[in-house]
Order: C-alpha cells, then structure tokens, then sequence
C-alpha cells in the first residue's frame, strides 16, 4: 500500500535550532535502517562510556552510552541543527513535502474516513492520518488531552562551552569526557561538543523557582544573574569544576528549565484518526540522553505498523498495537531517566534516597545502569513485526 506523506513545520525553512543531543545505538539502528547514519556519523563526537566520578577523581561507575561490540554503535554526541539539517536533505531526497511556516491550530473532525484540520492562517486540509509530533507545549495533543499542559520539575540547568585547554585537568588523568563528577552540592557534566572533542559542554543543575514564558526569558536575557547562579558554591568544587566554570563567557551561557508532562495512557485519540508521539507524548527529560532517541523510535515504529494494516488488519488495530508497546517501552526509559535525574541531587539528597534502598550514596552511583541490553539493542524491524505474530 502506498502512503503519501506530507511534513508541515511552523518554524521557516532556516531550520537552525541550538545545542546538541545524544544518538545512542537504538536511535543510531533506526537511521542506520533508513541510510541516513552514514551522513551523520563524521559530523559527531563517538563515544561509548559516561565517567561517573566524585571529587577525588575516582571513577565510580562508566555508564554505557554505547559500544560497538556489545551494542552494534558508539553513542554520538551530534549539534541537533547538523541532524536537522540532514534529515530535511534526505526528506527532500525522497520526495517528502515540507511546508514551512504552517501553524497547527485545531483539528475540526474526524471520522471513519480521515482527519480535518486547520492552520493558524486558516487553510484547511484533510488526511487519512494526522500525526502530531509538534513538542511539550503540542497543540496536537490539545485534541487528545486538552487539560494536559507541561510540569515544571523544579529544577533548571546551567551550561556554557567552553574549549578544553581552559579546564584544569588532574595529573593524572585517569578517566576521559564525557564526565559527571558527584560531590556535595550536586553534579557537574563534562561532555564533548565538537567532532574533535576539543570544546567542552559544561553543565550542572539547581533547584529554582518557577517563572512563566516571560519570566524565563527574561532570565535567559540576564547574562549577570545566570553568571552569579552558575558560579555560587565554587569553593566547594576540585579545580576541574573551577575552571571550567571560570572560562564560562558570558553570551554562551543558556538555561534548560526542566519540564515534563504527565504520563498519557493513550497517544491516539477516541477518533483513531490523530496520533502524537516525541516529546508531544512524553516529554523525556534530558539526563539519560533518551529523548531523541525515543522521537526516532516512536516515528520509525509507526511507519512500520502503518505498512501492516491491510483487509486482515485495519488501520485502528495495528495504532492500538503500535500505542500499547510504545507505552511500554517509553515507561521503562522513564524510569532509568528519574534514576540518573536522582543521582543529580545534593549529596544529602542522594544520601536520603539510597538510605531508602540500603545503600550508601556511592553505591547509588554504582548501581546506576547496571543491564541496558533492552535499550540499546533494540531493533525495530524484528520487534515490530513479532507484535503481530498471532
């Protein structure tokens, strides 16, 4: 069956978006399947473990990211305009309108039949199948959950880039970057930005008061404000954190405030004509590197189910399907992502909560990501085909 596909993008075709996020294997095998890897691969930092260490240097725990033996791909630390970039090249390649600067506004109905919907400058067009993969603040999702909104965490992250020669590395150097270094006031992240690895993302994460959208761009404006925020409390750090810090300029320095949304039982609407997925359906919060990675996941799932409904299997019953084991998966992912979040916190805090466990605070460390067989070597084209077995 043949499948038309459309793409409408509110932003302009100036597709530039900032930062950088992390392709671990099983994002990694969904663009390997589709040839898009290769055009990526050169254009990133590969690496396979994440250093867990504390403020004596001593490594505590290498977290896997990836590794080519065990799990098919190095994990890859790539700027999100570069992925972006490529994927609107490939899109174009294959014949995939893209219509830029179209605003979803609401959908107007929809039956047996299709899906209606409208623009924000007020066209209104109709389809088979309306996916909205449109963000946290999803105005798709208005159509599913319209009392859904974003929850802030209550905690914001602080980061600047800063070039490696300016960090004060211990003599010797036991471990490499990426990094998370634990010590008593939270955590600092150490994690290449460029294919060379010679710029360092630093990064680290406070609790802070919410502001709405104006509030926050206004602090994100305060570059003295973000300056005194990023900076308190270095005494308390070894003089890698220090320096780095130290050599945060100014006009680089930027803000995540951490916000999630409540998790949805369904992703697809009572029409079974409107389906999200990405972060409009759940929203992963950044410290497992799984965001992205599960956007990828859920569109290249959904493609394969919608290649199975047929006279045997409709199109409602193969969404269900898709729906039920997507749930699944991204639960799991959730709660590997709130156990790294934890290890984020004070070292009272972390202390209070592996107390809970009967653990010290460094055994909470150690434990984190003990089996990740299931994440990483995932492979959609034999997983989804197994769903409809019976």
């Amino acid at each position: 069956m043949g499948i038309s596909v459309t793409v409408f993008e509110q932003r302009t075709r100036d597709t530039s978006v900032g930062g950088a996020i992390v392709l671990a294997p099983n994002a990694i095998r969904v663009l390997d399947s589709l040839d898009v890897y290769s055009r990526l691969s050169g254009k990133g930092f590969g690496f396979d473990n994440f250093a867990f260490v504390n403020e004596q240097h001593e490594v505590l725990n290498t977290f896997p990211f990836g590794g080519k033996s065990q799990y098919g791909f190095s994990a890859l630390r790539i700027r999100r305009q570069v992925v972006v970039s490529e994927l609107v090249a490939v899109a174009e390649e294959r014949g995939i309108i893209i219509q830029f600067e179209r605003g979803f506004s609401h959908v107007l109905e929809e039956n047996e039949f299709g899906v209606t919907f409208k623009f924000k400058d007020g066209v209104v067009m109709s389809a088979s199948l309306l996916v909205g993969a449109d963000g946290i603040h999803s105005r798709v999702r208005m159509h599913l959950a319209p009392f859904v909104n974003p929850i802030y965490s209550g905690q914001l992250a602080l980061g600047c880039v800063v070039p490696k020669s300016s960090v004060s590395l211990p003599v010797p150097f036991s471990y490499q970057f990426p990094a998370i270094m634990y010590g008593r006031n939270g955590a600092f992240l150490f994690i290449p930005e460029d294919v060379a690895g010679e710029e360092i993302l630093i990064g680290t994460q406070r609790s802070f008061t919410e502001r709405d959208r104006e509030g926050w761009t206004s602090l994100s404006s305060s570059k003295e404000e973000l300056v005194e925020l990023f900076k308190s409390n270095l005494g308390a750090w070894p003089e890698m954190v220090a320096s780095g810090v130290a050599a945060a300029s100014q006009e680089h320095l930027t803000i995540w405030p951490y916000y999630s949304i409540p998790r949805l039982e369904k992703w697809l609407s009572e029409g079974e004509r409107v389906v999200i997925l990405g972060d409009a359906a759940h929203a992963i919060p950044p410290t497992g590197g799984q965001g992205a990675c599960m956007a990828f996941e859920d569109a290249y799932s959904l493609a394969l189910v919608l290649s199975r409904f047929s006279s045997k299997l409709s199109l409602q019953s193969v969404l269900k399907e898709w729906q039920k084991h997507r749930l699944g998966r991204v639960d799991k992912v959730m709660s590997l992502t709130r156990q790294l979040g934890s290890l984020r916190l004070s070292a009272d805090e972390r202390a209070e909560l592996a107390g809970e466990e009967g653990l010290s605070d460094d055994d909470l460390i150690r434990n984190a990501g003990a089996e990740l067989n299931w994440l990483y070597s995932l492979d959609l084209r034999t997983e989804v085909p197994s769903w409809f077995q019976e």
